[in-house]
Formats: structure tokens, sequence, C-alpha cells
């Protein structure tokens, strides 16, 4: 599917994305205590993708390496939406453990 700005189907991405929050559990590494980043943007990716019914396989997320696992920690991860489009979805660990909420910024879409 190619998704267009202005077309049905970004209408449906956007609408499906804004309200998107999640509170999944990501695999913490053994060594450091790091986010297993691999496993946190497969995850971001395919909620965000069956929220919006667009295929998975062309959505990317793109998270920073290296993130301590520590309760309240905040960041930023980009998702690249079918037609190119970059979204920023704003995670917090709400443990050590791996715990995180994601929540897509809904300002990002309004127009100036």
């Amino acid at each position: 599917m190619n998704v267009r700005r202005g077309s049905r189907q970004a209408g449906l991405l956007r609408a499906s994305i804004v309200p998107f929050v999640a509170a999944l559990t990501l695999g913490v590494g053994a060594c450091a205590n790091t986010i297993d980043t691999d496993d946190l943007e497969g995850k971001l990716g395919d909620e965000l993708s069956a929220d919006a019914g667009v295929d998975p396989e062309k959505v990317s997320v793109s998270c920073p390496e290296d993130i301590d696992a520590e309760e309240g920690k905040e960041f930023d991860c980009t998702l690249t939406a079918p037609n190119g489009d970059e979204v920023t979805v704003n995670v917090t660990l709400t443990d050590d453990e791996g715990g995180f909420d994601a929540v897509v910024p809904p300002q990002q879409f309004e127009e100036n």
C-alpha cells in the first residue's frame, strides 16, 4: 500500500497514531541493565501499525541505543510511515525491568 499525504490511508494512519499510548514490557540486557532497543523498536512498530491498519513491514522505528533501564527515563523514538512521513514517539520507562509507556504527541500533526 502506498500512503500519500492527504490520502484516506494517511488520514487513517494519523488518526490511529495520535491517540496511541502503549504500556508494554521489554527485554533488559543482562550485562549493563540497558533496554533491548531492537525489541522496543519492534513492539512500537507492531502496535502502531496494528492501530493504523498498516502492514508492519512497511513501518520502521528508530530509537536511541544503550538506554539505561531506569524508572522515569524519557527519550524519543522516530517512526517512519509507509509514505516516508516521520512521527515522534515519546517513551517513558515505567520501571527498571523494561516496562514503558509510549505516546505520540498530537501537536506534531497540527497544521500551521
